[in-house]
């Protein structure tokens, strides 16, 4: 494909947790396809899988590394992996579910005298896992990680500092792990405030923007008969109507089937990848017709008319 030169090209990668390993695929798919990114914005799962693309890392690095931490004594041992067995779908033996419920009221009880159900160890070694120690200024394409000041209510944007503390920081999923403490700030999951970063992107100079949407769609019929049901219903309400509004500001949006996959239900990583480069594929004429100088002379010229009939 010929160098597109009317512009920078921005990668929105949105948060979902572990259906965030689509993004793998994405990138897989863009670099076969020689479609530069000149920048790149994640939130959550994405500033995690976005950010050790833009240290660096390639996609099949990043594959090999997801395979080996799931092999790992880390997270064989871990909470996260417990947390993801509860909603697994796959079948377990008496055993398992009896260790499993066991481990899982251990949580509850923590919830109420802790500021996470995880502890903070399994979070930093995800993140130390696939992160290097470098600061963001120094990654090999610009980055930014979103993540949301619980203090103040706003969107917080690295752009400077320790790539993995940003990362931390932007994965910080409220109640699972505890936010992270940085001056007057308390920081949390981006996608409290930004789950798909299109602004951040913009904001950051760029021209075009990819944005990849990672998240479950919000389901049509749902169980409301409890006040958990409720709560949860009305929250994923909340995430859903932001996302659509961020979504509105992209000029590409790439969906990959993930279903209503649980954020932390690690069972189906492999195929997670494989629906990232099935979604990109289905995506490259719109995001070669977006690319292409007509189109962007044509958009431009509706966005002038537009702001003059204002």
């Amino acid at each position: 494909m010929m160098k597109w030169t009317g512009g920078k090209v921005g990668l929105a990668l949105g948060g979902g947790g572990v259906r965030g390993f689509s993004h793998i695929g994405v990138l897989k798919v863009l670099e076969q396809e020689a479609i530069d990114i000149d920048l790149i914005a994640g939130t959550s799962a994405g500033a995690l899988i976005g950010g050790a693309y833009a240290s660096g890392q390639s996609p099949d690095e990043i594959e090999a590394k997801v395979d080996a931490y799931l092999k790992s004594p880390e997270f064989e041992e871990s909470a996260l992996k417990s947390l993801g067995l509860t909603v697994s779908p796959r079948k377990k033996g008496l055993l398992a579910e009896t260790e499993i419920f066991l481990k899982n009221r251990y949580y509850l009880l923590r919830s109420f005298f802790s500021t996470s159900v995880l502890p903070a160890g399994d979070f930093e070694s995800l993140i130390e896992f696939f992160i290097p120690d470098m600061d963001i200024r120094r990654t090999r394409i610009p980055f930014r990680a979103v993540a949301t000041d619980l203090r103040r209510g706003e969107r917080i944007v690295f752009s400077e500092g320790p790539l993995r503390q940003a990362v931390l920081a932007s994965c910080a999923v409220p109640g699972a792990a505890a936010p992270l403490v940085q001056g007057n700030r308390l920081l949390a999951d981006g996608g409290i405030t930004s789950l798909l970063p299109v602004q951040t992107a913009r904001e950051a100079g760029a021209d075009v923007v990819i944005a990849v949407v990672v998240d479950r769609e919000l389901a049509a019929e749902v169980t409301l008969e409890t006040a958990q049901e409720i709560v949860n219903r009305a929250s994923e309400i909340t995430a859903s109507k932001l996302q659509e509004t961020e979504t509105a500001g992209a000029d590409v949006v790439i969906r990959p089937q993930v279903g209503d996959l649980h954020w932390t239900d690690f069972s189906r990583a492999g195929d997670l990848v494989r629906q990232g480069e099935e979604a990109t594929r289905a995506s490259l004429e719109r995001i070669r017709a977006v690319l292409s100088l007509p189109h962007r002379i044509a958009r431009f010229a509706g966005q002038f008319i537009k702001a003059a009939g204002q």
